[in-house]
């Protein structure tokens, strides 16, 4: 697993209301981002590349609630999204 997805504990997800952040290389990576519901119960996940999260064309999200077992759901998607990701991106 990825090292920076290790770290995700709920706690950490306190840290701000939208968080986003990338692996790889600049116009090349893969990027996600995180937000927060308005009553704190669940996180929303995405994952896309290339662009902006406002102009990517292949974002996929996912909700995930905000306990324990809802982040290493979290964290496990995340790592098969860019499993997926890193697999296309060494083929082309």
């Amino acid at each position: 697993m990825q090292e920076f997805f290790q770290q995700l504990t709920p706690r950490w997800f306190q840290r701000a209301h939208v968080y986003v952040g990338s692996i790889g290389p600049c116009f090349h990576d893969f990027r996600f981002r995180f937000s927060q519901d308005e009553k704190g119960k669940q996180i929303t996940a995405s994952v896309y590349t290339n662009k902006c999260f406002e102009l990517a064309e292949d974002v996929e999200t996912r909700d995930f609630d905000w306990t324990e077992d809802g982040v290493e759901a979290l964290k496990q998607w995340l790592e098969e999204k860019f499993q997926q990701w890193s697999a296309n991106a060494s083929a082309k």
